[in-house]
């Protein structure tokens, strides 16, 4: 039975959880101490998407649990429940949880710090991550510190702070790669990196991101549609892309099928097809997967709202909505509430399609965020002179053509001359806007610019927003370099 065990964990972390379970079922099938094998493969299960079977193995794990095994188990339970979004009961499950062992130690941090992290208190959950990592480097696991990378990754990404979950996976990478082991352990954190990298509008190193066959397919397959995302964004046609994520998903997925749609809708409002994007959207917010998060919905509901504008927008023999109104009543409905910053502006993106939330005020969210397409596209639909010529400025570095071409029809019709072809120029700014950006040159922070010039700290965030849409600038760095070029 060990030397079953063992071929069982090295094809587990070869990447091959289908052939560790054949394996494992085959050594059940005999005598011997049955926990160590079910609670292996519980875990091959879940990385597999048969939870339920996942579910059942693991309890009878715990049947059979005794020693070290029981604590195991335990915080198995606990990530159990954590997949199921039972965080509370998850935490009280191994609150009291007293051990020597780092390994185990390493695996309930991770398990409480995602936990605490979707109760509401993200800086104690990174924190918690953070110690996860620091007993993972302490018992030598690598297994243990690539869980509690690819938890704090989820969380930051989560939680909107995707250059921290980006920088985080990289170096994750790099050291996974060096000790020859980044096919076969990397799945989570290559996709949330894929995820950042999306959100960040780093599109060419999303590109670049590898997914080796060793990969589970349910966790390849997402990172082929956030390349598929952003191939659409650009105006390339990603259907193949589509449809390679969908062959290589181990067995029925409906989360993934749900995941998926929401790529298919971009890519249909990206060709236009915005009729086919608002019914997508509908099929799939009316019977949605249990385990389908929050954040998934409302960008479903809010990307389905805003074909719905597409379409009453649209010029030609565009095929309409025999309803609109009832559309929009229908998706709204189906807003669930947000949970973090990220899921928070999506939020806000859903009711500003349907004339309900300000458009100029949603571009900031997403500045705030760091997510410089969203931002763009806010502005797009703002409207506003200076924020068209924002958003096409920034359409045009990230090389996002469909919406480019979205700004240009917007401008045409508003008669708004477009100055992308030309440098942005300071003398577009107020004497007090010149003032703050030669502040934001010296590093300072808001608040040191708010006592160093009188003014309140809102009202230094607020010309730091005009600065940046005036100068076409995606942070506080590149705003001062454009006023260091052209003086």
């Amino acid at each position: 039975m060990r030397e079953a065990l063992e071929r069982a964990k090295a094809l587990r972390w070869a990447g091959r959880p289908e052939d560790a379970a054949l394996e494992l079922r085959r050594a059940l099938a005999g005598t011997g101490d049955r926990c160590e094998l079910l609670y292996l493969l519980w875990d091959c299960q879940f990385v597999m998407g048969d939870r339920a079977a996942a579910h059942e193995t693991l309890l009878e794990a715990k049947g059979l649990a005794t020693g070290s095994m029981v604590q195991r188990v335990t915080v198995a339970e606990a990530s159990w429940l954590m997949s199921q979004g039972e965080y509370s009961q998850a935490v009280r499950k191994i609150e009291n949880l007293l051990t020597d062992d780092d390994e185990i130690l390493a695996y309930a941090l991770s398990v409480r710090g995602v936990c605490e992290a979707f109760l509401g208190d993200v800086a104690r959950g990174t924190a918690t991550l953070e110690d996860a990592r620091t007993a993972a480097h302490r018992s030598g696991c690598i297994r243990e510190l690539v869980r509690a990378v690819g938890n704090l990754t989820f969380v930051l990404g989560s939680s909107g702070q995707h250059e921290r979950s980006a920088r985080i996976g990289k170096e994750a990478l790099t050291r996974l790669g060096i000790q020859g082991l980044a096919p076969t352990l990397s799945a989570v954190i290559r996709y949330n990196l894929a995820s950042s990298l999306l959100a960040l509008g780093r599109w060419q190193e999303l590109d670049a991101v590898e997914v080796p066959d060793a990969i589970p397919g349910n966790k390849a397959a997402r990172i082929l549609l956030c390349q598929a995302e952003a191939m659409a964004l650009r105006g390339q046609d990603a259907d193949d892309l589509i449809e390679r994520a969908e062959k290589v998903i181990d067995g029925p997925d409906a989360l993934f099928l749900a995941q998926c749609a929401y790529t298919r809708v971009v890519a249909a409002r990206a060709k236009g097809q915005y009729r086919a994007a608002v019914e997508l959207c509908r099929e799939t917010v009316a019977d949605l997967p249990e385990a389908l998060t929050g954040g998934d919905v409302l960008r479903l509901c809010a990307a389905g709202l805003g074909a719905v504008c597409d379409l009453q927008a649209a010029g030609g023999r565009v095929t309409r909505l025999d309803d609109p109104e009832a559309t929009v009543r229908e998706l709204l409905a189906r807003v669930p509430m947000p949970r973090g910053p990220e899921d928070e502006a999506w939020q806000r993106v859903a009711f500003a399609e349907a004339g309900r939330d300000s458009w100029e005020e949603v571009a900031v969210a997403w500045d705030r965020l760091k997510m410089p397409y969203q931002a763009a596209y806010a502005r797009t639909r703002c409207g506003e002179p200076e924020a068209l010529r924002h958003a096409d400025r920034v359409a045009h570095r990230l090389g996002a053509l469909p919406l480019v071409k979205m700004i240009d029809r917007q401008a045409r019709r508003q008669r708004i001359p477009l100055l992308h072809k030309d440098k942005p120029q300071l003398g577009t700014l107020t004497p007090r806007e010149r003032d703050v950006l030669e502040l934001l040159g010296w590093g300072r922070t808001n608040k040191e610019i708010a006592a160093e010039l009188v003014l309140s700290v809102r009202t230094v965030g607020q010309h730091v927003s005009h600065v940046l849409a005036k100068l076409g600038a995606g942070n506080r760095s590149e705003a001062a370099r454009i006023a260091r070029d052209q003086t």
